[in-house]
This record gives C-alpha cells, sequence and structure tokens, in this order.
C-alpha cells in the first residue's frame, strides 16, 4: 500500500478551481461511496475574505458545546494535514492512506486517481474520513469561489455561510462583483435550512445573494457587525447586554463576529446549542495562526495572510490605529492577485519596505519582478531572511508585519512550530 508520503508526492497538482464540469466529475465518486457526505451536519463557508476566522470560531464554538467537529480550511501553514481537522487533530498520515485506498479502490471505471487533482483528492479524503469518524458537524471552507469549488460536491449543507465579498480570482469568476457574488451563492441548495450573509456588503451582492436563496427557498439572514473596543464586545442575550472578552486582533474580526454569533444564536434558537457559554468561551480563547498573529515583541512581529485588494484595505485600516513608532513590511505576493493595487495601499501605510518570493512555486510572484513595482525595497530572497532584516532595521519600539500571502508566513510558521 502506499504511504502517506507516496501518495502527496504522485498527486496530481492542476489547478482547476472554478472548472464548471469538475462538480459533475465528482459527484459519481461521492455516489459510489454511498454519499458519505450526508452522515453528518454540515455548515459550509463561502467568501473572498473571512472564511478562515468565520470557520474557526464556528468549528470552536461546536467543539465548546461537545460536538465532534470535523474541520476543513486551506492552505495549510505548515503541514498539508492542517486541512483537515477533528477536534483540532490533525488526520493522520495513516488515517490519510487507508482513506485514500478507500477512494481509490470503488472509483468509476472511466476515472483513475491521477485525473483527480490534488485539492478534489483532499476534498474527497476529508468528505469519507469524517463520516468514517462519525463527525457530528463538519465545518467546511471552501477553496476557491462556490459554485464550481470541489467541496460543493456536498448535498445541501444545514447552513451556508458566505463572509465578505470582494474581487479576488477574477480571471476564474469574472470581473464584477456580481460574478463573485453568483460564484459564492452556488454553495445555498434547496433543503439547506439558513444562509447568513457577512456585514458590509456591497448592495449588488446582496441582491445576488438575496435573489439566489430565495430561488432555492432559502431564508436569508444579513449578519450585522459585531463593534468591539478595547478587546471587549458588547453582546446582547438572555435578556441582558454583556460585555465579552474578545482575543482576536484586526478590525475586520468585527465583521467576522457578527456573523459567527448570527449563525450561533440560530443555533440556539433551533436547538443544537443550550447555551451562549460556549461561544463567550470561545472568543476568550480563540487564536488563528497567520490572521494577526503577534509572534513577537520588542520590535512587535505580526503574520497576517492578507493576499487581496480588500484584504489589504482592511489591514491598512486596522494598522492606522495601531501603536508603534514606525512599521516595517515585509511583502511576497502570488502571481494571479492584483499586486499592483495591493502595493499601492502598503505603500500609503508602511516606513521601510523589505519584499520577497512566497513560498509557491508555480504561482509565486519572483521578487526580482516585485522589485520594478517597488524600487525602494530592500530584497530579501526568502520570507525568513525578509524578516531577519526587518529585525536588524526596527527599534524596540516599531511593528513589523509580514503580509501579501498566507504562503509568504508559512516558512515563518513552519520555524516557530520547530522551535
Amino acid at each position: 500500500m502506499l504511504t502517506y508520503e507516496q501518495i502527496i508526492a504522485g498527486f496530481n497538482r492542476r489547478m482547476l478551481g472554478g472548472v464548471k464540469d469538475r462538480i459533475k466529475f465528482l459527484k459519481p465518486i461521492l455516489a459510489r461511496l454511498g454519499n458519505p457526505d450526508r452522515r453528518f451536519k454540515i455548515i459550509h463557508i463561502a467568501g473572498t475574505n473571512g472564511k478562515g476566522s468565520t470557520g474557526m470560531m464556528l468549528e470552536q464554538s461546536l467543539q465548546y458545546a461537545g460536538y465532534k467537529v470535523g474541520y476543513f480550511s486551506s492552505p495549510a501553514l505548515v503541514d498539508d494535514r492542517e486541512q483537515v481537522k477533528i477536534n483540532d487533530k490533525l488526520i493522520s498520515r495513516q488515517s490519510f492512506a487507508d482513506t485514500y485506498q478507500k477512494i481509490a479502490s470503488r472509483l468509476p471505471v472511466n476515472i483513475t486517481p491521477a485525473d483527480i487533482t490534488v485539492f478534489e483528492w483532499w476534498t474527497l479524503i476529508m468528505i469519507q474520513y469524517f463520516a468514517d469518524q462519525k463527525v457530528d458537524w463538519a465545518v467546511i471552507e471552501c477553496g476557491l469561489g462556490g459554485r464550481d469549488d470541489a467541496t460543493n460536491i456536498i448535498n445541501a449543507p444545514l447552513i451556508a455561510v458566505i463572509t465578505h465579498i470582494a474581487l479576488d480570482h477574477t480571471r476564474i469568476l469574472g470581473p464584477k462583483i456580481t460574478n463573485i457574488a453568483y460564484a459564492k451563492a452556488g454553495i445555498i441548495k434547496t433543503g439547506t435550512h439558513q444562509v447568513f450573509l457577512g456585514p458590509w456588503q456591497q448592495k449588488e451582492a446582496i441582491d445576488v445573494i438575496h435573489d439566489y436563496a430565495q430561488s432555492q427557498n432559502v431564508e436569508l439572514t444579513l449578519a450585522k457587525e459585531q463593534k468591539i473596543i478595547d478587546g471587549k464586545a458588547a453582546i446582547f442575550f438572555n435578556n441582558a447586554l454583556h460585555s465579552v472578552p474578545f482575543s482576536l486582533l484586526g478590525e475586520f474580526q468585527s465583521q467576522n463576529l457578527g456573523t459567527v454569533i448570527s449563525v450561533f444564536r440560530y443555533l440556539i434558537q433551533e436547538g443544537f446549542i443550550n447555551s451562549w457559554q460556549p461561544l463567550l468561551t470561545m472568543m476568550k480563547t480563540i487564536s488563528i495562526p497567520g490572521r494577526m498573529q503577534v509572534i513577537a515583541h520588542h520590535p512587535t512581529v505580526v503574520l497576517d495572510g492578507a493576499h487581496n485588494p480588500d484584504a489589504a484595505h482592511q489591514l491598512y485600516h486596522t494598522l492606522q490605529f495601531y501603536p508603534s513608532n514606525k512599521i516595517i513590511m515585509v511583502l511576497g505576493f502570488l502571481a494571479d492577485k492584483n499586486i499592483i493595487e495591493m502595493c499601492k495601499t502598503y505603500q500609503r501605510l508602511t516606513d521601510r519596505l523589505i519584499i520577497t518570493t512566497p513560498n509557491h512555486l508555480s504561482r509565486a510572484f519572483p521578487v526580482t519582478e516585485l522589485a520594478a513595482i517597488l524600487p525602494q525595497a530592500v530584497v530579501a530572497k526568502t520570507p525568513n531572511e525578509g524578516l531577519a532584516k526587518a529585525r536588524e532595521l526596527a527599534n524596540p519600539d516599531d511593528l513589523i508585519i509580514v503580509t501579501g500571502s498566507f504562503y509568504t508566513i508559512k516558512d515563518i510558521e513552519a520555524n516557530l512550530n520547530e522551535k
């Protein structure tokens, strides 16, 4: 039998996210497996920004409510197995190999393992593994888009969540906000109990989601932003207003928390959860790698995977209120992003720039080309070298932020885990 390492090395690395016929291609595989996605309750999450924070907050809240919870997210920061977790525990290499073998042995006669791409394999393995392990809930994040994303092979999820919608992956999803919204709306299916739409959406996006939900006979809830002041959120429940500590940094988390509270309120109303305590515990304890993650002080070093213009804009507004002498940024981008727009945003904020190449062989934007856009920047070969250069330039009261892509912070996260 193939080992985990051999399976990973042999995966088809084509990027087919958003290709319209892939759901039709994958559905028969799920049927041959006996539709394992129907053995647990699903919260399916799409959105341009905020999927990771929203997904992890919901997953943690369900855990604190006593459920066995599967969580599927991407990209992984250090270990690919981070994409598939049950109650915070990564899928083991042996379980991955066993699940792969189970699926491979039941493929339709016209499909070979090599026909299935790497993300599609992770999706299939996740669904089968969650079923085999008898999870109560699965929180599943889309990889790209929604309608044509591999995760959309699932049956109608109990709950669909769509976080902030903005322009990204426009070459695949389309050039307008309505195109993006339509792609995200594809996770709403007849049989879904409720769809939640995150706050601060453009009217065109709201209209698309509303109309699509209506066409599928699914009720839509528009979530409201949750104000966070001095690390506390004021939440109304049990007929009283409560001031609750919230551990996540970043102005954008006010939107994500608002969405989570809206979903949680629904779960209580429907009898899935009987107390607000799981949410309160989550808010105090939640920590999300790669999202306004403070890894050092004097100088303060923050990792944030802002990877498109909207995320860059949100990070810009967050850092305007961050106490520091000067800001030094380490930047690295993927080539399929709107790099010019992100560079404009960051140049307005930073005092010193260091540029590098992210840890992604096929999609990374080379630092040599980025230097032509940002000729004033210091060049570093790797993100870790960029961080080292930033520390050399920084005073104890300065702020260093590493951003531009999750792949830019990947090597730094790996070093943290080795220490």
